[in-house]
């Protein structure tokens, strides 16, 4: 079951972690997803910088791609993951999450509509 702080790694290249930023009965099953990414200079993302200390499906700096968003349907994401293309890894801690949501709350790279959808 796909809830707020699922966390689902991407099986094709370059499998970035995924974590669900909404919870979709609140939001009548529509998801807010964001991407963790390599902290790299030019990387518009760096609100919300994370490292293995964080979770340990990290293996460097890491940051959390808010302008890489994806939004939408739950039963689109819950078709990747029957298909393979994602799988369900283990959740990130809570801390972590609303760390993560703070990001969200405070990044120009979400728009208000995008924003609404928040847990």
């Amino acid at each position: 079951m796909i809830t707020l702080g699922t966390t689902l790694r991407c099986n094709l290249p370059p499998r970035h972690i995924w974590v669900v930023l909404s919870d979709p009965q609140r939001t009548g099953g529509d998801i807010l997803m964001v991407n963790m990414t390599s902290l790299t200079e030019e990387c518009v993302d760096d609100l919300c910088v994370l490292g293995p200390e964080d979770f340990d499906l990290l293996t460097h700096k890491t940051t959390v791609a808010y302008s890489r968003h994806r939004a939408g349907p739950i039963a689109g994401l819950q078709g990747l993951i029957d298909n393979g293309s994602f799988s369900v890894v283990k959740p990130v801690a809570r801390a972590m999450l609303l760390k993560i949501l703070d990001g969200a709350r405070k990044s120009p790279q979400l728009p208000a509509a995008r924003k609404a959808l928040l847990g």
